[in-house]
C-alpha cells in the first residue's frame, strides 16, 4: 500500500510534501482551496474541461447545489477538501484514499501577483492520470471547474434499511473546483510546511537535501467526534500530531481552541485515526501533521439538496407572478407543486 504513492507518475517534491520557492511573486501568496467531486457523467450533460463560475460559494454542499442546477450533473458528491497556504513557485502534494485505491495531487501555485496567478495541477488514481491542467489563469476569488477522467473512487448513495443512507462502491468522473485567495505572505494560513513535514521520534523536523523526496502521511481512516444527540456544534479547532512510521498518531495538541469540551472530543478522535506514515526517499519515517476538524450541520444529501432547490424555485415563481400587473380574468386553480423523496 505505501509504494501506490510512490509509483505514481507524478514527481514529489522535498520538504514536507513542498518544493520549488518564490518566483514571480515576492509580495503575495495564495490561500488556495480545492474541493474534488464526483458526478455520474453517463447521465449528465457534456461538461467543458474548464468552467469559470459566475460567483464563489463558502461551503460545498452550496457549490453543489449551484453546479447541479446550471450544469445539470447528476448524483454529485463531495470527496475531498483541502486548503494550503502557498507561495509562488511552491508545489504541494496531497492524497487521500477513496475506494481501493489513493488519488494523488500536485498542485503549483506560479506568477502569484496581487489580483491574479497562474496554476498547475496533476490529478492520478492508482496508476492512471485522471486531470492534468498547465498554466491556468485565476484572478482572485475566481472559482473555476476542472473536469477530469473516471475511476473506481466513486459511490453511489441509496436509502437502506430503516432509511439510513447507504453507499456502494461505482465508477465516477471527476471534478475538482478550485478558488484562490491571494493576499500578502503575512496573511497565509495551513501553509504547506505547517500541514506535514518529515522529522524525528521527538517531532524535530528534518533538515532535507535538495535531492530528497518526502511524502506526507496520508489518513486512511477518520474517526468523527462524538457527541451527546441533539447538541448543536459549530466552527472549527486545530489540532496537530506526529504520525509513527507505523502509522499511528501521538503528541497530540490543539493549535487553535474551538471551546475547551469541543477540543477534548475532537484530541480524542484525532488519536483514533489511521494512516499510512510519511516516506522520505521510500522509507516510512516519523511526521508532523495538522488535522481541522470542522464542526457543522450535517451534510445535505443528493435528494435533500435537489428537493432545496425546487422550493427555492418555486418561491422566484411566486415572487415573479406578484410582480406582475393584476388583470381581470377567470380565476384557475392554483397549481400544486409535487415532489418526491427517496
Amino acid at each position: 500500500m505505501l509504494l501506490i504513492v510512490l509509483t505514481l507518475p507524478i514527481p514529489l517534491a522535498a520538504q514536507s510534501g513542498s518544493g520549488g520557492g518564490r518566483s514571480a511573486g515576492r509580495d503575495y501568496g495564495v490561500n488556495l482551496t480545492f474541493a474534488v467531486y464526483q458526478y455520474d457523467a453517463q447521465r449528465s450533460p457534456a461538461i467543458d474541461d474548464v468552467v469559470r463560475l459566475s460567483s464563489t460559494f463558502s461551503t460545498p454542499q452550496e457549490e453543489i447545489a449551484y453546479i447541479r442546477d446550471k450544469h445539470k450533473l447528476e448524483e454529485m458528491a463531495v470527496r475531498h477538501v483541502r486548503s494550503v497556504g502557498m507561495h509562488s513557485g511552491e508545489t504541494f502534494n496531497d492524497a487521500v484514499l477513496l475506494g481501493p485505491e489513493y488519488m494523488v495531487f500536485q498542485i503549483a501555485a506560479r506568477d502569484v501577483i496581487r489580483g491574479h496567478m497562474k496554476i498547475d495541477l496533476q490529478v492520478a488514481y492508482g496508476k492512471s492520470r485522471l486531470l492534468e491542467t498547465k498554466d491556468l489563469d485565476l484572478d482572485n476569488f475566481e472559482t473555476v471547474l476542472l473536469r477530469g477522467g473516471k475511476g473506481m473512487f466513486g459511490l453511489k448513495y441509496f436509502i437502506g434499511a430503516g432509511g439510513k443512507q447507504e453507499s456502494v462502491p461505482m465508477e465516477r468522473a471527476i471534478l475538482v473546483s478550485i478558488t484562490p485567495e491571494i493576499v500578502p505572505f503575512a496573511n497565509l494560513h495551513n501553509k504547506a510546511q505547517q500541514i506535514s513535514q518529515a522529522a524525528d521520534e521527538f517531532g524535530n523536523p528534518l533538515t532535507l537535501g535538495e535531492g530528497d523526496k518526502f511524502s506526507p502521511p496520508v489518513a486512511t481512516d477518520r474517526v468523527p467526534p462524538q457527541f451527546e444527540a441533539g447538541r448543536a456544534v459549530r466552527g472549527s479547532a486545530l489540532l496537530s500530531g506526529l504520525i509513527t512510521p507505523e502509522g499511528k498518531v501521538i503528541n497530540v495538541r490543539v493549535v487553535r481552541s474551538l471551546d475547551p469540551i469541543i477540543d477534548e472530543r475532537a484530541v480524542e478522535a484525532f488519536r483514533q485515526y489511521k494512516f499510512t506514515p510519511g516516506l522520505l526517499n521510500g522509507k516510512p519515517i516519523y511526521a508532523t501533521y495538522r488535522e481541522e476538524i470542522t464542526f457543522s450541520p450535517p451534510t445535505q444529501s443528493a435528494q435533500e439538496i435537489e428537493d432545496e432547490q425546487k422550493k427555492q424555485k418555486e418561491l422566484e415563481k411566486e415572487k415573479q407572478k406578484q410582480k406582475q400587473p393584476q388583470q381581470r380574468r377567470r380565476p384557475w386553480p392554483i397549481p400544486i407543486s409535487t415532489e418526491f423523496g427517496l
